[in-house]
């Protein structure tokens, strides 16, 4: 079989985009605005400037990213948003190419202990560990890789498959369709904790999870390994927003949109109107519920009846290795509200970072406190965990995405067969208005899935224009 090399990969994906949104007529020609700077209104925004568009993009908040968001005010630059370009990401790669971005691999972070009922436990010894509760059969795999036992059972056959109106009438949730796959009750525990795909296991879609089980499996391999940029993940979609000719306007959150059959008109919050040929409105659900819009009102049902994903990280700074005095990895598994520890090198220093993650309905409570109050909490409970990390370790930043108007969580969920009834309807255009974000996309997820998306949105406004 011939090698499929990284550079290979990104060539074809290259080339079929480029050939995805070129109409057949040639340029075309209208004024369209883009709301959201994210990848996806970015990556729309250059498609439609190549057609020849005159295109104005508004955001709302005072910078470029959405949810890629590095947090340069903290030592080591870590991710507050999307921390990995996937091997399999073409267009992400692609673009970071064009743009000269540079990329690197990452750090390798250091390895995990698990803290599971109470006891601390080093990875060999999870199999004979006392607070091991799994059945015989179960006891070698580590918490952190229960989940993917599902991938025996995985019926997509190819990521798009998971929108299959047949595979989405028997959905289930994650907890009935684990017990029925035989997945005893202290795996469903330990998987729920720290579920990274639904707020409680009653509400996940079986369905997602295999959607995820299959771009994993995607993701891997000798040839396409992961990828960062080397000077935070931001800078990819900041060069995205330096290539653009047209205007970027930050700070500029919208407040209604109306249209007729030859115009969009968007009012912002100044009071401002601005006009257009067409949009393209890539605001992550949360956000768009906000927006005045009269609209059928099954459309705007579906809009509210997609909840996101809860994620709240604090991001700390570690001055000294104090996990090396008692030989412990330096990460951590836990099955207590602090989730899982990450604890990876700042390049160049003697120093780490270390980011706490926590999932779903466990940020609740630390989500309706003040963020002072949030932090000391986060840092007390790190300390009952760890205490060598007292003094050894200060905080650089909380990231709430929840609380974040215009995020409302890190990304899409869908409930049990949701995404048949809902997921097409959300990516239909309504008017002259297009719709684009990861929400929308088909094939990828994440970072990826929200470059796809404004691609496809960029096609559609051409094919209506052209």
């Amino acid at each position: 079989m011939r090698q499929f090399s990284r550079r290979r990969f990104i060539q074809s994906v290259a080339a079929m985009s480029s050939l995805a949104v070129t109409p057949a007529r040639g340029k075309i020609s209208g004024r369209v605005v883009v709301v959201g700077a994210g990848l996806s209104g970015l990556n729309a925004a250059l498609h439609l400037e190549h057609l020849g568009c005159e295109v104005t993009v508004l955001e709302a908040r005072d910078r470029v990213g959405g949810r890629v968001y590095t947090l340069d005010h903290v030592a080591g630059h870590p991710e507050g948003g999307g921390n990995i370009f996937g091997g399999s990401y073409g267009r992400v790669l692609h673009t970071a190419q064009q743009l000269g971005v540079a990329l690197r691999k990452p750090p390798r972070g250091l390895p995990s202990d698990f803290h599971v009922r109470g006891q601390i436990i080093k990875a060999r010894e999870w199999p004979d560990a006392s607070a091991n509760q799994l059945p015989a059969v179960w006891r070698e795999l580590l918490p952190s890789r229960l989940q993917g036992r599902l991938q025996v059972s995985n019926p997509l056959m190819a990521t798009r498959n998971w929108l299959d109106p047949a595979l989405n009438a028997v959905d289930q949730s994650a907890l009935d369709g684990m017990r029925a796959l035989g997945f005893p009750e202290e795996a469903i525990r330990l998987i729920g904790i720290n579920n990274s795909y639904g707020n409680r296991m009653a509400d996940t879609s079986l369905l997602s999870l295999y959607r995820v089980r299959a771009e994993f499996a995607r993701l891997t391999g000798s040839q396409l390994s992961f990828t960062e940029a080397a000077l935070g993940n931001q800078r990819l979609p900041e060069a995205m927003a330096a290539a653009l000719k047209g205007q970027l306007r930050l700070s500029t959150p919208v407040r209604r949109v109306n249209q007729d059959q030859r115009r969009v008109s968007l009012v912002l919050d100044n009071g401002e109107s601005i006009e257009a040929d067409a949009l393209v409105m890539t605001a992550p659900l949360p956000a768009l519920n906000k927006i005045e819009w009269a609209m059928p009102a099954e459309r705007r049902r579906l809009m509210e009846s997609v909840e996101y994903h809860k994620v709240l990280q604090a991001h700390l700074v570690v001055e000294a290795p104090y996990w090396e005095k008692r030989g412990q990895g330096g990460s951590w598994w836990t099955d207590g509200q602090l989730g899982r520890i990450f604890v990876r090198p700042i390049p160049g220093t003697e120093r780490y970072n270390l980011t706490v993650w926590i999932n779903g309905d466990e940020c609740d409570a630390l989500d309706a406190m003040p963020k002072a109050d949030c932090q000391a909490e986060i840092m007390k409970q790190l300390y009952a965990l760890v205490p060598d990390a007292k003094g050894a370790v200060s905080v650089g930043d909380v990231v709430r995405w929840s609380n974040d108007p215009y995020a409302g969580g890190v990304w899409s969920l869908w409930r049990p067969g949701q995404a048949a009834e809902a997921h097409a309807a959300l990516r239909t255009p309504l008017g002259r208005a297009y719709f684009a974000g990861e929400h929308t996309a088909i094939s990828y997820r994440g970072m990826e899935g929200a470059m796809e998306s404004g691609e496809r949105a960029a096609l559609e406004v051409a094919r209506m224009l052209s």
